[in-house]
């Protein structure tokens, strides 16, 4: 199959673009003044750009316009722009991009326009669209092609669903091409966000999107021992890692997510130039290495530029609850196995979100898209900051994974939806009944119910 790789352009900058977005949909959407976020959603699929726009009000998020956008429309090439702006090589572009508008000052408010960039997730149905195909993956990566530890597991289970043979980059595209070394797009996306609007809420979201992925620290100032297979850090070395002396005599962790913020920050205090020496780290376990340890005050992530502080207390705050690392980091790799056996594993847990109404714990459901229909599809949450990001006022409550699972069978729920924003996975009830039954099964003949290497339904996950 023939290839043409699409290559980084020196056409308007990707906030130029944003702003082109942003100012288009605020141009063509009449909608009542008041609100406080627009959102926007992209995605280009059977030939088409499709759209979908939410309106936020205080914690109201009202649904809006969902369909393609005219092919004539002036805003087509900013949208085609945005693939290529965003484009990596080796790693692609988004499936899925996000405008948000933010306006304050109400009547005469001013706007802010920001975006982030799904390039993992399975873009979801809208409207009358229908699923994403295999012809729209196929000509997705025949545009942007990736190598094979880049292309998401949904991509190529719906390939080979349909026998379409998908191309592939080699794997030394990638490393070849990602001079800013990005280890946590997410990561890297919330501190933008938290950057351009920072309040709590935004603060939240960066520590939801630390609880999956990876984070880079500067351990330069260490003792590095090669260990005995060739590890650049043996068990003999003794690690130091970066900390910042902040002004009011209180310590920050240093973490980075890229090795160009990394580069940055060093190039500040190393004026004769060299290179840190990094290491690769889980960021759930940086968080915990921060809350065991009292030397440190904060959490201060990409230093270099404005990036973002967590104070202690917030990050104790996300630890002591008990969380579900397994099945958050299988949502944000598209790894359904993995979500099936984080679900099962005998000691996994969930969150529920509770309001309390006349005495009770009353949890809550993700609001139906048909206006006035009943909701059916109860929310379950693998951390604390997953609750608070949808909204700090709901109680948090933990329980034992298939406990929470068989809660929603007999509270009448339709669907499970594991998680309120992206990524999540929904089950339905029938993949809830047999899922809980392969448990009966296993534990009915001595097993300790996990998931193993059975047959399990599948979960949507986007």
């Amino acid at each position: 199959m023939s290839e043409t790789p699409a290559t980084p352009t020196s056409g308007p900058a990707r906030q130029d673009l944003l702003n082109t977005i942003g100012s288009w949909v605020l141009s063509v959407l009449r909608t009542e003044p008041g609100w406080d976020r627009m959102v926007v959603d992209l995605k280009v699929q059977g030939g088409r750009v499709h759209l979908r726009v939410r309106e936020q009000r205080g914690q109201e998020v009202v649904p809006g316009t969902a369909g393609p956008i005219k092919e004539d429309s002036a805003v087509i090439p900013a949208v085609e722009q945005l693939r290529e702006n965003v484009h990596v090589p080796g790693r692609g572009t988004w499936f899925t991009a996000t405008v948000v508008i933010l306006a304050e000052g109400w009547p005469e408010p001013t706007h802010r326009i920001g975006g982030t960039y799904d390039f993992d997730g399975e873009p979801r149905q809208w409207g009358t669209e229908g699923p994403f195909t295999a012809r729209d993956v196929l000509e997705h990566l025949e545009r942007f092609p990736r190598t094979r530890a880049r292309i998401p597991a949904w991509a190529t289970e719906v390939a080979e669903r349909d026998g379409v043979e998908l191309p592939v980059l080699a794997p030394g595209a990638e490393q070849q091409s990602d001079p800013e070394g990005v280890v946590h797009p997410l990561a890297r996306a919330a501190v933008d966000r938290f950057a351009s609007a920072p309040d709590n809420r935004a603060m939240i979201e960066v520590i939801r999107q630390c609880m999956a992925g990876s984070l880079l620290l500067d351990v330069s100032a260490s003792d590095l021992v090669e260990g005995p297979d060739g590890e650049a850090v043996g068990p003999e070395s003794t690690l130091r890692v970066q900390t910042l002396g902040e002004a009011d005599g209180t310590r920050s962790l240093a973490v980075y997510t890229s090795a160009a913020e990394a580069q940055a920050m060093f190039d500040r205090h190393h004026p004769d130039g060299g290179k840190p020496v990094l290491l690769r780290e889980s960021a759930v376990k940086v968080l915990k290495m921060l809350a065991d340890d009292p030397q440190y005050d904060h959490l201060v992530i990409d230093p270099a530029r404005q990036g973002c502080r967590i104070s202690r207390p917030q990050v104790e705050w996300a630890m002591r609850v008990p969380r579900n690392d397994a099945v958050k980091t299988a949502m944000l790799e598209n790894n359904m196995s993995q979500l099936l056996a984080g679900l099962l594993a005998p000691d996994a847990v969930l969150l529920l979100g509770a309001r309390v109404q006349d005495g009770r714990a009353v949890p809550v459901y993700a609001k139906p898209q048909e206006e006035g229909a009943t909701p059916d599809t109860l929310l379950l949450f693998t951390s604390a900051a997953e609750i608070a990001v949808l909204d700090t006022t709901l109680e948090v409550r933990s329980a034992p994974a298939r406990q929470a699972l068989r809660f929603a069978l007999d509270a009448g729920a339709r669907k499970v939806s594991i998680n309120a924003h992206p990524p999540v996975a929904t089950l339905t009830d029938d993949q809830l009944r047999e899922l809980l039954a392969l448990v009966e099964k296993q534990q009915g003949q001595g097993g300790d119910g996990s998931s193993g290497g059975a047959a399990a339904p599948g979960a949507a996950g986007n």
